[in-house]
């Protein structure tokens, strides 16, 4: 008979590690579910009259030891059916500018005046340098009209 050459796996020695580097038994190992704990902590919410919010659900779970990010929260609040809140407005916002209303012009009359005609005529009397040779000025063009 031939003696059969040992391996490199046969060879190697067990290696001994230390207890806190022990991975625990496998009874100690059962899994949590946190899709499951994350709808358990939403319908007890809802069960209690209130609106699941995914940092209140995340803050309840981190206290029993379950790490969760709110994009899973949320996610999985959709598929239960709630809502997401809508974002409070800011209270600095200015409110919403309301276009300006167009009014046709009025025709001019003799004894009213608009503000547009007031503009014009301080730019015409400021032109011309007074408001007497305006006036003089006035006067020839009413005389050849």
């Amino acid at each position: 008979m031939t003696k059969k050459a040992k391996t490199d796996s046969e060879t190697l020695e067990p290696v001994h590690l230390a207890p806190e580097t022990v991975p625990p038994p496998i009874a100690e190992l059962a899994k949590v579910n946190k899709s499951e704990e994350i709808r358990l902590e939403a319908r007890r919410i809802l069960d209690a009259g209130g609106s699941p919010r995914p940092r209140d659900i995340i803050e309840i779970l981190k206290s029993r030891g379950i790490e969760v990010v709110s994009p899973q929260v949320s996610q999985i609040l959709g598929t239960l059916g709630v809502e997401r809140r809508p974002r409070k407005k800011k209270r600095d916002a200015a409110p919403p500018r309301l276009p300006r209303a167009t009014t046709a012009p009025t025709p001019p009359s003799d004894e009213a005046f608009t503000l547009t005609d007031l503009i014009a005529a301080k730019k015409f009397v400021e032109m011309i340098g007074s408001p007497r040779r305006a006036m003089s000025l006035l006067d020839a063009l009413d005389k050849l009209s």
